[in-house]
């Protein structure tokens, strides 16, 4: 079985790459493969970045956002910070035929922090399957749905939601750190993904409520990643129980 642990990241968010990255090669105890994707502000520093790290760097194109798609992605009700992230698009990346030379992928986020060995996260895998935390955590558990991450009172949203239910579903994941099959990958789903945020240009959380969506409505291959073992808590975007210490997390 062959991995690689991917990142995607900017200039802005090198030094958390760097600092996740340490902590994966120091408490994470991860020896293998890393590939790291870049976008057009990286782009000339691919084999530095490849020297300094020791990793493999790929570089895809920004993703191009037309005038319709940026007037609605600045408008959206939202804490205002999402609209520096347009970057994280980037993440579509991760679903390329390129990485199909390995058997599974293993997405984390630049900003997690690792304190104890991934392998029991890796261990957890399975075939043909997408892997991801829940996101609706502690009192939110059946409070938020899949639709409350789109702008809910965009006029968009009525038809999208008419179609699929989006505000019914109450289970849909954070896509910060993602376990997949590669023969899940096919040669049009990162191209469907960028066409469904052209489409419906009202994602609160940029990539994540696509990417949800998609494996969840469209492309139905995302189960919940195993939440803990005996020892353990695997992986939570902000830590709800202090009765185990976690492999991963990302809460500062």
């Amino acid at each position: 079985m062959s991995l690689c642990v991917v990142f995607v990241c900017n200039r802005k968010y090198l030094n958390k790459f760097q600092n996740t990255l340490n902590m994966l090669r120091t408490n994470g105890k991860y020896e293998g493969e890393v590939v790291l994707i870049i976008g057009n502000d990286l782009k000339d520093e691919s084999e530095f970045l490849n020297e300094k790290y020791n990793i493999q760097t790929v570089y895809f194109p920004d993703f191009h956002f037309d005038e319709n798609f940026m007037k609605e992605f600045n408008s959206l009700e939202r804490q205002s910070h999402w609209k520096d992230k347009i970057f994280q698009y980037h993440k579509f990346n991760i679903f390329d035929e390129f990485f199909k030379k390995w058997d599974y992928v293993f997405y984390i986020d630049s900003g997690v922090k690792i304190f104890r060995p991934i392998e029991p996260i890796i261990n957890s895998r399975s075939k043909d399957t997408l892997y991801a935390r829940n996101d609706p955590w502690g009192p939110f558990i059946n409070k938020w749905t899949l639709g409350s991450q789109f702008d809910m009172k965009n006029p968009i949203f009525k038809s999208f939601n008419e179609k699929y239910n989006l505000d019914k579903i109450t289970c849909y994941f954070n896509t910060s750190v993602m376990l997949f099959d590669t023969n899940i990958i096919t040669s049009t789903i990162k191209n469907n993904l960028y066409e469904l945020s052209l489409k419906y240009p009202i994602s609160l959380t940029n990539d994540q409520a696509i990417i949800a969506f998609y494996f969840i409505c469209i492309y139905k291959k995302w189960q919940e990643l195993q939440k803990e073992d005996d020892e353990q808590y695997f992986y939570d975007y902000k830590p709800n129980d202090t009765k185990k210490t976690y492999i991963m997390h990302k809460w500062h």
